[in-house]
């Protein structure tokens, strides 16, 4: 790449969830709608209650915050009250542009440019009402539907096969074909790495690393966010 590469990260998420809601599990994981169109209803439409009573709900879970970071992140687990754990795979979206949170909260000034970290969100967060979170959300249109799967089995990048901790990346397909294996050099990450996925929020010179799923994997990519390069290698 000739641009300044930005490299971040995205992790598995593992959320709390139940097979049935109640006054703590409220907030629902969809699977994907049979009449999806590209493009279909929006974030604030579908929290709204757009597709209440559709039978579409694969759990509920306690947190609307991890549910928002768990479609920012594309996939995670689901843990359920008997210590049973399920993978949550992408199954599609509404078709609508992804926006940031973090971007939405500098616009706001109720972060800094340089504070506006997955866990200064989620400490700001914990200070707000729902009502108030649900509209802050909103402001990302982009949303994500899901299938339950094997725990076992980690999720599946674009290419279809299973995506590697801190060796596959997303990028973005129109300047970094999938497929593409890579050395990325930053201030802290010298490695070689495979572009095996995308992302809505990936575009240009920027490559998303992903860092697995665990505590410490969370660590990594909530704070992931460097300038480097990135040496493509092609055949002669």
């Amino acid at each position: 790449m000739r641009d300044p590469l930005l490299l971040t990260s995205y992790y598995e998420p593992e959320i709390a969830v139940s097979e049935t809601p109640d006054d703590i599990y409220r907030h629902p994981i969809y699977r994907r709608p049979p009449d999806l169109t590209n493009p279909y209803l929006s974030r604030g439409e579908i929290d709204g209650g757009a597709l209440a009573g559709r039978g579409l709900e694969l759990a509920w879970t306690d947190d609307p915050f991890e549910l928002f970071s768990l479609h920012v992140q594309g996939s995670g687990r689901a843990r359920f009250p008997d210590g049973r754990v399920a993978g949550i795979r992408f199954a599609g979206t509404n078709g609508l542009p992804y926006k940031s949170l973090g971007l939405a909260l500098v616009q706001r000034g109720l972060l800094t440019k340089d504070g506006a970290s997955m866990f200064a969100i989620r400490r700001l967060f914990a200070t707000m009402p729902y009502e108030q979170q649900r509209a802050l959300m909103a402001e990302n249109p982009r949303y994500v539907f899901f299938a339950m799967t094997d725990a076992t089995k980690g999720p599946i990048g674009t290419l279809g096969v299973e995506l590697t901790p801190m060796r596959s990346v997303a990028t973005d397909p129109d300047l970094v074909p999938a497929g593409t294996i890579g050395y990325v050099a930053t201030s802290t990450v010298r490695r070689f790495v495979v572009a095996q996925d995308t992302g809505g929020a990936i575009h240009g010179a920027h490559a998303d690393l992903f860092a697995g799923s665990g505590h410490d994997a969370e660590q990594f990519a909530g704070r992931q966010k460097e300038t480097g390069v990135m040496y493509v290698l092609a055949p002669l």
